[in-house]
């Protein structure tokens, strides 16, 4: 199947074009944790059945996370607001990666960006101290690879 490769291929390469994104990445955890970051991890969800009368369009469900790895103040700071390490520069830089993005798929004349859902924080992940932000974005392909007979 074409269109689940080319859009694939298509994600990788909006997030390769920010010079932030280091990595981006699919597959299981332990395969992409010690990556090096900020980082971009690509999971196809599932691909909901449109209907019979649509079979010119491929819909997915892709789950996009966004991440920076914390790095902690090793001085004795006791700031209960910022705290003694960089986990607001990392949402920050990792929101703004997603939102752009985002836009960019918005703008796309061959995939289509039908919704995205609420940014969800991700902190201090995987117990690699991780901060970042996770979305899921639903996306309709047109369908050139598949005929019907």
């Amino acid at each position: 199947m074409n269109t689940y490769y080319n859009t694939l291929t298509y994600i990788k390469a909006i997030f390769e074009a920010d010079n932030r994104v280091k990595n981006v990445v699919t597959g299981d955890f332990e395969e992409w944790r010690r990556s090096e970051h900020i980082l971009t991890h690509i999971q196809f969800v599932d691909s909901p059945f449109l209907g019979n009368e649509n079979t010119s369009t491929i819909r997915y469900n892709i789950e996009i996370t966004v991440l920076d790895i914390r790095d902690v103040n090793k001085e004795d700071v006791k700031d209960r607001f910022w705290h003694n390490d960089n986990r607001h520069d990392s949402w920050n830089d990792t929101s703004s990666i997603l939102n752009l993005a985002r836009n960019r798929m918005i703008k796309n004349d061959d995939v289509t960006l039908v919704t995205a859902t609420s940014a969800q924080p991700i902190t201090y992940a995987y117990g690699d101290g991780l901060d970042g932000w996770q979305q899921t974005w639903t996306i309709d392909v047109p369908d050139n690879f598949t005929s019907i007979c």
